[in-house]
């Protein structure tokens, strides 16, 4: 049965199939007595989401005029049971010139706010009750001090009032931050596409829209926004910036986006949705990150399905990751040349008070089928049963970043006080870090 989280993933991506006549449809309806399914022929190519082992897989369905004979044939080539189907979206079929379009589309769809506006229209004010435009000459007029909170990947700047709003610290951390004349003469967040462009365009964009500004800068980075602060700080040293605070940021790279593992890494992230939206269910906790996941490792498969061919016994090469630049930049591969210039920083900004905090995800033995899905995808001491075609990551980690990566600038280690290590957890993850009370805390402290 399709989980709420995949339908409505479906329901955002899929697209209407394309009026083929009736003599097409009168065909449609012949396949299907003889128990053809009409959608696998509509024109359409697909990603199916099926369940392996307890685990998710997507598995990439060419139209009916590439596969040849019988419907069913795919199935057999990828070993796949059609019945154990989650979701199927169906959507047009993609060839390699068209990624890009596909990525700018579901940026959009991840971000509605980022339709039809310029890159530097992206930096918005808090009303109060939303993400607002800036008003003409507004950043000139500001003093004191003003924070920026800048997003991470799938995500939108929309996500920190819901998460702040998750837990009553939270919701009385983000009252105090936003209320206007105490900490902050204005809080403002940066809507930015994540996939279809590289953090450090993001970080010019950021440069152009604040460069009015005079005010002393604060700014908080989750996930890949604490990288476009890097390079922010790389790109714009003269930037009168006090103090830069990355959350769970992979400042030096993630596993889930290395080239050799972009086809495990989509199974992964569709695997860490589910399984922790049936949590959320069962234990009534509020995980408003889920959704903008589900619907961006979904879009991403129905982007790269074709050009991974996602569930082939003889895939091509994962180095398809290279068709996105927003994952190619965050690869933990040690020939990462985008972050080989990042670090170290010079100049002025090497002045810049950088902290970061972060922590490891390990759930008892009690949380499964979150249990078996870390063991699948961590290499850690002891677990060398679970080596294999699942593997991701080879240290501790918040499900989506390595913890080492935390912490690293290049060849500098951030150390006590820099670094604040939320250790291992059961409850903390990449997802929910904004609903951590020593998350918070530590916010609340620096953000004085």
């Amino acid at each position: 049965m399709s989980h709420p989280l995949w339908r409505a993933a479906r329901e955002q991506l899929s697209e209407p199939a394309p009026d083929r006549g009736e003599e097409a449809r009168a065909s449609i309806q012949q396949r299907r007595r003889r128990g053809y399914e009409a959608a696998r022929d509509d024109g359409r190519a697909a990603v199916r989401l099926v369940r392996d082992d307890g685990l998710l897989r997507w598995v990439y369905e060419p139209p009916a005029r590439e596969r040849g004979g019988g419907a069913r044939r795919s199935w057999r080539a990828v070993g796949l049971d059609p019945r154990e189907t989650v979701e199927r979206i169906a959507f047009p079929a993609l060839g390699v010139n068209a990624v890009t379009a596909g990525l700018q589309k579901l940026d959009v769809r991840l971000n509605p706010v980022l339709g039809g506006m310029q890159p530097t229209d992206g930096l918005r004010r808090w009303d109060g009750t939303h993400w607002a435009p800036l008003p003409a000459g507004f950043l000139s007029g500001l003093a004191g001090r003003v924070l920026v909170l800048v997003h991470g990947t799938f995500s939108a700047s929309a996500m920190y009032a819901r998460e702040f709003a998750a837990t009553a610290d939270g919701e009385a951390l983000f009252e105090r931050l936003t209320r206007a004349g105490d900490r902050y003469a204005a809080v403002l967040a940066f809507d930015h596409p994540t996939l279809s462009v590289a953090p450090w365009l993001n970080a010019l964009a950021l440069r152009d829209a604040l460069a009015a500004c005079t005010a002393e800068l604060d700014f908080v980075g989750h996930s890949r926004g604490g990288l476009v602060i890097a390079w922010l700080l790389r790109l714009a040293p003269a930037l009168p910036v006090r103090q830069a605070l990355f959350v769970g940021s992979p400042l030096a790279g993630t596993s889930l986006a290395a080239p050799d593992k972009i086809r495990q890494a989509l199974d992964t992230l569709a695997s860490i949705a589910d399984v922790l939206a049936e949590g959320a269910v069962r234990t009534g906790r509020l995980m408003p990150g889920l959704e903008p996941l589900s619907l961006g490792v979904a879009g991403l498969a129905c982007v790269l399905g074709k050009v991974l061919q996602l569930g082939s016994r003889l895939p091509l090469a994962d180095a398809a990751v290279g068709l996105v630049p927003g994952l190619l930049a965050q690869g933990r591969v040690a020939n990462n040349l985008e972050l080989a210039q990042l670090w170290p920083l010079q100049g002025p900004a090497a002045g810049v008070d950088v902290r970061a905090i972060g922590g490891s995800f390990q759930p008892s033995e009690v949380h499964e089928p979150l249990w078996k899905l870390w063991k699948r995808v961590t290499n850690l001491k002891g677990q060398a049963m679970y080596h294999g075609a699942d593997l991701i990551f080879d240290q501790p980690n918040d499900l989506v970043v390595d913890s080492a990566a935390m912490n690293r600038l290049g060849s500098q280690l951030l150390v006590a006080p820099h670094w604040e290590d939320l250790g291992p957890s059961a409850e903390t993850h990449h997802t929910n870090y904004f609903q951590d009370a020593r998350v918070l805390n530590w916010l609340d402290r620096r953000l004085r």
